[in-house]
């Protein structure tokens, strides 16, 4: 079960799709969104280009014939220059009709993928050129779904074009009893009439291509159970690894712990479950630090290092049970607390133990502040 692909794709899953040029994006969309703009440019510009054009056409064939009235024979330079300036006009005329269809392709490949380069899309794969993934491919359901969408197309258009020439049959049939310029209007008209609605239509069906596309994309993408705990082992490491650092972390600071035990002057136990040590220097800090704290089995070990080391051990449960969760190591204690720590520490010092072991940790911290940075003492 955990090998099947029924969950949702992860956030990383789509970013590393979207690096390999890997995107839901419809090819019917854009084709309907340029359409669109065709048809757009064509209803704004499309009557200065035939007047344009008409007038351009004019002047070549009015040159042409009044050379074959004169009875001079038309050079081959002549009839170029003409066929030229008119190709000319034409190409201008229709560059700006070209630049507001990319310009729309572009737009509408932003809206479906948003900003997007990627190398990878570039570089040409094996499977493509293989003919048996090719044949494959031809065969699969997607290719049979793309010949429905085309077909679909097809009944779109023909549908369309049929209605529309049924509408206007009549206007149609009179075109050869008309002027030239009324039947062209005409034309015109039911062609514009045409567009239009395909242009609407289309934009319709390449929407919902659009989402089917992204429905269709998530569906291959999606991931099994396995694929989405190993993409967190990758992303997060691995949990064992993490678990076993985690541990060493503990260990060594433990381990610190133990160390600063026998530079304490008390600690305060609960006396099985808490051991607070605690250190009171005044040229450190106005108030006692605790350089360690445990619990359990934890605690035990302070004890016993603490006992080795003829380190003062007071019991008092209350203080314990006070300390142990809101002071932090190498924190001093909160003031709330510093009545009832001072009781402690006076009672310490108050016992020739105490006092004893006081001067004794002063004269080895003095002496430790007289020895040169090497460690050899001073002459």
């Amino acid at each position: 079960m955990s090998g099947e692909k029924t969950e949702k794709p992860t956030a990383k899953r789509y970013q590393d799709a979207r690096e390999k040029g890997q995107v839901a994006k419809s090819a019917d969309f854009n084709g309907a969104v340029a359409l669109m703009a065709a048809a757009w440019g064509m209803s704004y510009a499309g009557p200065y280009a035939v007047s344009t054009l008409y007038g351009q056409m004019k002047y070549t064939f009015g040159n042409l014939l009044s050379s074959s009235l004169a009875l001079k024979p038309l050079s081959t330079d002549n009839f170029n220059s003409l066929m030229s300036s008119t190709i000319q006009s034409a190409v201008w005329l229709m560059l700006p009709l070209l630049g507001v269809v990319a310009v729309a392709g572009v737009l509408s490949n932003l809206v479906q993928v948003r900003p997007l380069f990627s190398i990878q899309a570039i570089f040409p794969k094996l499977d493509k050129i293989n003919p048996l993934s090719g044949f494959k491919r031809f065969w699969s359901t997607r290719s049979l779904v793309e010949v429905g969408k085309a077909l679909l197309k097809m009944a779109i258009i023909g549908n369309t074009g049929y209605l529309i020439i049924n509408n206007h049959l009549q206007e149609l049939m009179t075109l050869g009893a008309v002027e030239v310029p009324v039947a062209w209007m005409t034309i015109i008209k039911v062609v514009g009439e045409i567009a239009q609605w395909s242009c609407i239509l289309f934009l319709v069906a390449g929407f919902i291509d659009w989402r089917y596309q992204a429905w269709e994309f998530e569906k291959q993408l999606r991931m099994s159970r396995q694929d989405i705990k190993d993409e967190r082992r990758n992303s997060d490491g691995d949990p064992m690894m993490k678990g076993r650092i985690r541990q060493m972390g503990v260990k060594m600071a433990k381990t610190r712990q133990l160390a600063l035990v026998p530079t304490a002057d008390v600690v305060i136990t609960n006396p099985t479950h808490y051991a607070i040590a605690l250190k009171y220097d005044p040229d450190i800090a106005p108030a006692p630090v605790v350089v360690a704290k445990g619990k359990d089995l934890f605690a035990q070990k302070i004890k016993e290092v603490a006992r080795e080391h003829n380190v003062p051990m007071v019991e008092n449960k209350p203080l314990a049970r006070s300390l142990y969760p809101i002071v932090e190591l190498e924190a001093m204690i909160p003031p709330e607390l510093f009545v009832a720590v001072a009781e402690v520490l006076a009672y310490v010092f108050s016992t020739n133990k105490g006092r004893r072991l006081a001067a004794q940790k002063r004269s080895a911290e003095h002496a430790k502040k007289k020895q040169r940075p090497n460690g050899e003492p001073n002459a």
